[in-house]
């Protein structure tokens, strides 16, 4: 997924491409003023952008937003917490509001959510049934039957118990496909099916499939993957 970054302040700059890069999210650009927003569009096409409101001491944040708002989903940071300037940003139709300084967390799941609001997946007929095209053929996969999903390359590879499927969509865009509490993602290259997790190592990073396959979680994402959990201490 592309980012835009515009934000003034470069200690902010920094520490919000910390937390992208840890989400997995590493192919972001950076801005800091109107002007440089707007140029970093003519070579980079992002996926959502990431918009401080007051740029410079103006509230050029909002003014860029409005620009690209048909066209790009965005969420706004701000360290202003006066009516005012919500009132003022509410108008350009952000997909989220964050206030700093904002929990890691939160901006990741702010990012999600404009993402799948920009782009609905229709479900399908049969919420438990995918079919993966090979050549001209269609081969059947109820979800139950997959174990995980992995990256690999630009494509998505299924590993089911009747085999393994590789598919022309990136893990980004096949997660849509998919129940989200039945199917978290664990890393960056990697979404599970809980119902073929027996065990969790924490400390370790890594979680026990039936088989006994072994698979890495990063740390980022233990937090999704125990929401899944009735985790009992």
């Amino acid at each position: 997924m592309k980012v835009l970054i515009v934000e003034d302040q470069p200690d902010e700059a920094a520490y919000l491409l910390q937390i992208l890069q840890q989400y997995g999210y590493t192919d972001v650009t950076v801005t800091a003023s109107l002007q440089a927003a707007h140029d970093s569009l003519i070579t980079f096409t992002p996926d959502i952008c990431i918009i401080d409101i007051y740029l410079n001491g103006k509230p050029d944040g909002i003014v860029f937003a409005t620009q690209i708002n048909k066209r790009l989903p965005f969420v706004f940071l701000t360290s202003h917490d006066d009516t005012t300037t919500f009132q003022l940003a509410r108008m350009a139709i952000p997909c989220s509001y964050l206030l700093k300084p904002y929990n890691p967390l939160e901006l990741k799941y702010a990012i999600e959510l404009a993402v799948e609001k920009a782009t609905p997946v229709q479900p399908p007929l049969n919420n438990n049934i995918l079919f993966v095209k090979n050549g001209n053929i269609l081969s059947q996969v109820a979800m139950d039957t997959i174990r995980y999903i992995e990256v690999e390359g630009k494509y998505s590879r299924i590993i089911c118990h009747q085999g393994k499927f590789l598919v022309q969509l990136p893990l980004k865009e096949l997660i849509r496909h998919l129940p989200p509490l039945l199917f978290p993602r664990i890393h960056r290259n990697t979404i599970v099916n809980i119902r073929e997790v027996v065990r969790i190592n924490i400390y370790e990073q890594e979680l026990f499939l039936k088989d006994g396959q072994t698979l890495a979680i990063s740390r980022g994402y233990i937090d999704d993957l125990l929401v899944a959990y009735k985790v009992l201490k």
